[in-house]
């Protein structure tokens, strides 16, 4: 009897955890989601790739994906997969950035749910394997505050912008910046990193659009845009245009 028991509680068992099994492979294919699912010659072979972005979905955080793959299936049905850290709202365009006739894949992630801070990626296909691309970095920049409220940066080769910042003179002198117009301690501006990165075009020619801040003592003291235009040959960036607009606190 005894025996006939554990033959009996084992199988109820072993049928319990399929069927936990079961479920929880049910539950995670509900949660993966097809972000973009494209055909396209994307390599110039003359055959179409299925090219798709596929993603856990969040279940506590809205329009959030952990598990971000670029998977890229060749007319043979060979996979060629790019694993990518998850994020808010994943885009995945298709464009010949550096005009050689063949789409790169130019990845769009926001890092938080308000999108105010993105993360962009840049990635190739050969034919057999991803592999990621470089985007736009700027040159060597400096930066600091100066005497009686004003700042100044620094693009290395490029230009020098200076700013008058007297109307946030009061906040300054408050938080210990300055002390009747001098500088209490040598400090630098805030330059942070793209937060807009976006295909466009200039002078007839496929760029890419860039944005960045440029603060003062926090990221909430907000000084001027960074605004630039890049273009891309031989996989290389060229900076095109370069622009500065000030932000005023009146």
């Amino acid at each position: 009897m005894r025996k006939e028991l554990l033959f009996a509680f084992t199988a109820f068992f072993f049928m319990s955890l399929s069927a936990i099994t079961g479920a929880y492979a049910l539950e995670n294919e509900e949660q993966e989601k097809n972000v973009l699912q494209e055909q396209k010659d994307i390599n110039g072979d003359g055959k179409q790739e299925t090219i798709g972005l596929n993603g856990i979905l969040s279940e506590e955080e809205n329009d959030f994906y952990t598990r971000l793959t670029i998977q890229i299936t060749d007319s043979k049905e060979q996979k060629s997969v790019q694993e990518v850290d998850g994020g808010f709202n994943p885009q995945l365009e298709l464009i010949d950035l550096d005009g050689d006739g063949t789409d790169e894949m130019f990845l769009t992630l926001a890092e938080n749910e308000l999108g105010s801070k993105k993360r962009f990626a840049i990635y190739d296909y050969d034919g057999t394997k991803i592999k990621e691309a470089s985007i736009p970095e700027l040159p060597v920049m400096t930066s600091s505050f100066k005497e009686d409220y004003k700042a100044e940066l620094v693009i290395e080769g490029i230009k020098t912008y200076n700013f008058d910042l007297y109307e946030r003179k009061n906040t300054y002198e408050q938080l210990g910046l300055y002390q009747n117009g001098h500088l209490n301690e040598s400090t630098e501006l805030i330059i942070s990193p793209f937060s807009q990165l976006k295909p466009s075009s200039y002078k007839h020619k496929l760029t890419l659009e860039g944005k960045q801040m440029i603060s003062g003592i926090a990221p909430v003291d907000k000084i001027a845009y960074l605004e630039t235009v890049w273009t891309n040959k031989d996989n290389t960036w060229k900076l095109e245009k370069i622009k500065v607009k000030e932000i005023s606190k009146k």
